[in-house]
């Protein structure tokens, strides 16, 4: 079967690609693949929320026998999240395999080095190991998995229809605008995502493609479901002028709220994986932790867009009637406790739902903490009786302050939540808060929760000439066909090689292939202008020790490193068994730079 569609593959599909190209232009070729990539993400997201109905069916039902007084009942709807872990952790073992991505800093380190090659199996793989995780309780989000559902829609599509490799980069950016337009009915969200977050270095060009993907996707996924929202928030009401400085402090307080998710995210995922470094043990210690939690705290299960419904409307009955734990307490004391686990523990929940073992983002959850960041601040400022700010605004003010300082997407969370609440009233304090939360959280924390590990681990950099060089392995830029010389060989001998060759350096060899020097070659022409020094030195005489090295499987931002600090033309490369392969060239370097330059990124 494989054979067959293979051949159908380079027999009909390729030759009619190819016409297409020349009859059409690459360009419109991109932009049909653009709305077809658009109609499976929604199709993709339709079929995520489908997964997830019935857990959340099941655990509605268990829930409300458990209020009839089933004992049981609660018992296994406190149980449901670790079965949900379980679920998920066996689809991503049995169908992932062990390099299973559950956040977006591989695929952003990936399009970082123009690696657009996804699985097909990831098509499939994210989505149902998410809906099992979150729909049975996970407290996490469905946006990241989308989003890489839909970066690998886009690059089997560019696959599939023979696309050159520096535009697939761009069909990606189409996948995962779709799948954040489809959750949302966020159209310009979801392409500002895709433009800040995964693409950061597109051209104006790569607009068009995106916005049509975006577009389809929303359009086809109010067809399939149309009485799906995530969010039904609507502001009436518009924004006073007297509240603009507190929403530069929500901003603020926003900013410090985000540094605190990103790290803290940082470090419970860092103790979970030292002190439980056995997987199998990990979903065990992790799942008995998170079922816990969500038993005290309830309004922490899933994504919790629920939960921020109700607080938008300043209504904590049904949130503490959850909670056999909290309906114990006093009115103030239980709504003190559920901002406050809703603000503090929602993370520590979603690190325990991915890295116990389930699948999902920190996309909703900082929504939700932002949120209810936003309402708690409202609400405090009007306890002090200074004067009385409108809360629902600032609960969507909130969700982008938090979500901005996370991501770092300030545009994306601008337009997302304005798009959320059915218009744009809301519009100039969005502006403030985002502004004021990136400038603030960078302040506090320089890289986003996707890129802080990325960064640090120099797998990425925010420069952008050293980004670009990262995308070049050494390589494709390395010289390997030199005649070597072995440390014993005559002068003599060295200069018949140098009559016989063009080669400027010759590297000395051992007898295993290390390297144990370089001779330039002019050392040599000077050496043998001495007919007595000419017979009594040999190659071990002449070379000189190599001032830096570079492995075979690095890149060219390391390599230019090695070349500044060594300010030498020239570096021996070496393979993984420690052997010479070759030199890198400071000048190859930099021409292979400015052709990724005058490739771009764009259509």
């Amino acid at each position: 079967m494989k054979r067959h569609l293979l051949r159908f593959h380079r027999l009909r599909i390729v030759p009619a690609v190819r016409f297409c190209n020349e009859r059409f232009g690459c360009r419109s070729v991109i932009v049909a693949l653009a709305v077809v990539i658009g109609i499976l993400a929604a199709f993709a997201t339709a079929a995520m929320h489908l997964l997830m109905h019935w857990p959340i069916q099941l655990g509605q039902q268990l829930f409300a026998d458990a209020q009839n007084g089933g004992g049981s009942s609660y018992l296994a709807f406190s149980l449901l999240p670790f079965a949900g872990l379980a679920l998920s952790f066996l689809v991503q073992h049995l169908w992932g395999g062990p390099r299973y991505a559950k956040s977006l800093s591989p695929l952003i380190l990936a399009l970082s080095r123009h690696r657009n090659s996804i699985p097909l199996k990831e098509t499939i793989t994210h989505l149902v190991s998410s809906s099992l995780a979150v729909g049975c309780g996970g407290s996490a989000g469905l946006e990241a998995p989308s989003v890489l559902t839909g970066a690998a829609i886009g690059a089997n599509s560019a696959s599939l229809f023979g696309i050159e490799r520096g535009r697939r980069n761009l069909l990606i950016g189409c996948g995962a605008a779709a799948a954040i337009s489809a959750i949302f009915n966020s159209p310009i969200g979801g392409v500002l995502f895709a433009v800040e977050v995964l693409l950061p270095e597109f051209r104006v060009a790569a607009l068009v493609p995106m916005l049509i993907s975006s577009a389809v996707a929303t359009v086809v996924a109010r067809m399939i479901q149309p009485e799906f929202a995530n969010l039904a928030l609507t502001i009436n009401t518009p924004w006073r002028t007297n509240a603009v400085p507190y929403y530069f402090l929500c901003g603020a307080i926003s900013a410090l709220v985000g540094v605190y998710v990103i790290r803290c995210a940082y470090a419970l995922s860092g103790v979970l994986k030292r002190r439980f470094p056995s997987a199998l043990v990990r979903l065990l210690a992790g799942g008995a932790t998170l079922c816990i939690l969500l038993a005290i705290f309830p309004i922490l299960r899933g994504q919790g867009y629920w939960a921020i419904s109700e607080i938008f409307d300043g209504d904590f009955a049904d949130m503490v009637r959850r909670s056999p734990v909290l309906s114990h307490l006093p009115g103030v004391g239980a709504a003190a406790a559920i901002l406050g686990a809703a603000i503090f523990v929602k993370v520590i929940t979603s690190v325990l739902t991915v890295d116990s073992g389930g699948d999902g983002g920190i996309f909703a959850p900082s929504m939700f903490i932002g949120a209810f960041t936003g309402f708690a601040f409202a609400r405090a400022v009007n306890l002090t009786g200074v004067i009385e700010l409108q809360e629902q605004n600032f609960v969507i003010v909130g969700m982008c302050g938090v979500f901005t300082a996370v991501i770092r997407a300030p545009l994306t969370g601008i337009f997302l939540v304005a798009e959320v609440t059915g218009g744009y009233i809301l519009l100039v304090p969005l502006m403030i808060v985002s502004a004021v939360s990136w400038f603030v959280a960078r302040w506090l924390e320089p890289h986003s929760i996707y890129r802080k590990a990325l960064v640090e681990n120099r797998l990425l950099y925010d420069d952008n000439d050293r980004a670009m060089l990262q995308r070049i392995p050494v390589r494709l830029c390395i010289t390997s066909n030199y005649i070597h010389l072995a440390p014993g060989s005559t002068l003599q001998t060295v200069g018949e090689l140098t009559a016989r060759t063009t080669q400027k350096i010759f590297p000395v060899l051992s007898a295993s292939g290390g390297l144990l020097g370089v001779i330039r070659v002019e050392k040599i022409l000077a050496a043998m202008l001495d007919p007595t020094l000419a017979r009594s030195l040999v190659a071990f005489d002449l070379m000189e020790t190599p001032h830096g090295a570079i492995p075979l499987d690095g890149d060219l931002a390391a390599a230019m490193e090695q070349f500044e600090r060594c300010d030498r033309p020239y570096l021996p490369v070496f393979n993984a068994e420690g052997k010479f392969a070759g030199f890198i060239f400071r000048d190859s370097c930099l021409a292979k730079y400015r052709a990724l330059i005058r490739e771009g990124d764009g259509v």
